[in-house]
């Protein structure tokens, strides 16, 4: 390279840098990468389950021991197998569903379930951000993790039904985070890992439909002297929220 050459990229590096200084200009440095997010997913993990059925398959999560708190269209058959997060099965023997909303109970056969730490969406806002974990088509996907942001509050979605019934989404909040098929019951966590609702639908993989675990904060007492009844179809219990009805679809 030329002499001349040499002092005309000194100068032109020269002005640039004094420019940088002049004006406050500083570099923006790349993130730290922080294992506060990786470390929270394998945290609740250990309370997630799929729930596999005689004719369909979705998620959950555990309310006690021995409870999972699924969705209601989950519950769906007679015969229920429910995978934790370590590979092991447990059979589910007896379930509990909400009259009104999309929600319902399933009660193991062994007390081995991690429970989750649930809390009330009310203590949530618009634009924070939450994740999501189920089983999206099907146990092959089991413990999939998806991050979004809660999108809307105090949604009624079953004005939007398209059998003219209701699904049980009158009281619900959206979300951005993907969610698909197979995804129904399972948890939708803040980044604290407390689950403020249960996911169970959706008009696209990025528009999706939430319980809030409101519908059964109050009541857990409720659900467990529930399934020690013996008449399942005939008892009905009002909360806050509505009526539990339950029934047994497997013998103790």
């Amino acid at each position: 390279m030329k002499q001349k050459d040499q002092l005309l990229w000194i100068v032109m590096i020269s002005f640039w840098v004094g420019a940088v200084v002049i004006t406050g200009v500083s570099f923006i440095k790349s993130p730290a990468v922080t294992t506060q997010f990786p470390n929270r997913i394998q945290e609740v993990l250990p309370s997630v389950v799929h729930i596999q059925c005689d004719s369909w398959q979705g998620s959950g999560v555990a309310l006690t021991e021995d409870i999972v708190v699924t969705a209601r269209h989950v519950i769906d058959g007679l015969n229920y197998t429910i995978t934790l997060n370590d590979g092991n099965t447990v059979r589910g023997i007896q379930a509990i569903t909400h009259k009104d909303y999309d929600v319902g109970f399933i009660r193991v056969e062994e007390a081995v379930l991690t429970p989750a730490k649930f809390g009330s969406v009310k203590d949530c806002v618009l634009g924070q951000s939450i994740f999501i974990i189920g089983s999206p088509y099907g146990k092959v996907n089991f413990n999939n993790v998806t991050l979004g942001i809660i999108s809307g509050l105090d949604r009624d979605w079953d004005k939007a039904s398209y059998y003219g019934e209701p699904y049980g989404w009158k009281i619900a909040f959206t979300s951005d985070a993907g969610a698909h098929p197979g995804n129904s019951g399972g948890p939708v966590f803040s980044m604290d890992g407390i689950v403020r609702g249960l996911l169970v639908g959706g008009y696209s993989p990025v528009l999706n439909c939430s319980m809030p675990s409101d519908l059964f904060l109050n009541d857990v007492e409720i659900i467990k002297l529930m399934f020690l009844f013996e008449k399942y179809k005939t008892e009905e219990i009002k909360t806050g929220y509505g009526y539990f009805e339950g029934y047994s679809y497997a013998p103790k």
